[in-house]
């Protein structure tokens, strides 16, 4: 299979979401608000142009065809610090059929690159409701480690806390694997 990260649009919005308000979507992420059309814009302009994210837009070459690129999901880096090197990776699920644990691990690769050799971050982390864990997992083969549990730290969809993983990679652990 092979995907290409590129630098997300504003134009994307409607496919961003399409798949965030999607429940099996939502269910993953720690803020479970709907989201519009003009929110994403918001956050658009707010987050993406200002660099506090580096989001990128998925997309799946069709391999037979040539090169025939197609949106099929949504991962970035958030909270970029540069003054202690951090930065959160997030994984936005996606209820297409070809955003599954081989394109997911590819994407979290390519985004870990992109945090460890052009961001030069010292460590990249990553929140999981303790409920997944094929996320752990995927997050665990990357090269990630669990550094904590937060207790009842993120609400669900019917209001209830739940507990939150955090995993965490260094740029020492990600080029020993490299």
């Amino acid at each position: 299979m092979r995907i290409v990260l590129r630098p997300i649009k504003l134009e994307d919005g409607a496919n961003i979401v399409k798949w965030r308000n999607t429940p099996s979507v939502r269910a993953h992420c720690l803020n479970q608000n709907p989201i519009t059309l003009e929110s994403n814009e918001e956050f658009f302009h707010k987050n993406v142009e200002t660099g506090n994210y580096q989001q990128f837009i998925v997309e799946r070459d069709i391999e037979d065809l040539g090169v025939a690129f197609y949106p099929i999901a949504t991962v970035y880096l958030k909270d970029i610090d540069h003054t202690n090197n951090l930065c959160e990776l997030c994984i936005f699920t996606s209820d297409d059929e070809e955003w599954n644990t081989e394109s997911q691990a590819i994407a979290v690769k390519m985004l870990l690159k992109k945090a460890f050799e052009e961001l030069n971050m010292h460590k990249v982390y990553s929140y999981v409701f303790y409920k997944f864990l094929d996320e752990a997992g995927l997050l665990e083969k990357a090269g990630f480690t669990k550094e904590t549990i937060l207790n009842k730290e993120a609400v669900n969809a019917d209001g209830e806390y739940e507990d939150i993983v955090r995993f965490a990679i260094t740029d020492e652990e990600w080029r020993k694997q490299k």
